[in-house]
């Protein structure tokens, strides 16, 4: 997981652009919603599956040797910057001179 990636719960609400509402009905929708959506796509109970369970597997990455892991599906949101909200509280917490 990269530093900063967070992973989303289920009911966390995530925009996207106008650019990928091709896949979902709307730009704005929840965790659960868009992994709903996958599950229409793919064969219900073995995602269900692959969900609650990591997935045997073997994985050659360039340059290396198969090594056998585990496969788990999660999803991570990257944030750009630091929220606003944090660096107010930061302006707002710091002591006057």
């Amino acid at each position: 997981m990269t530093e900063n990636a967070k992973l989303l719960g289920q009911d966390d609400v995530i925009k996207v652009n106008e650019q990928y509402k091709s896949f979902m009905p709307h730009t704005v929708f929840t965790t659960n919603d868009f992994i709903s959506k996958l599950t229409s796509l793919i064969n219900y109970n073995s995602f269900q599956e692959w969900m609650k369970n990591a997935m045997e597997a073997d994985v050659l990455v360039s340059g290396k040797s198969w090594q056998k892991g585990k496969l788990v599906l999660r999803m991570e949101f990257i944030p750009d910057e630091t929220p606003i909200e944090s660096l107010l509280d930061e302006f707002r917490n710091k002591p006057n001179n």
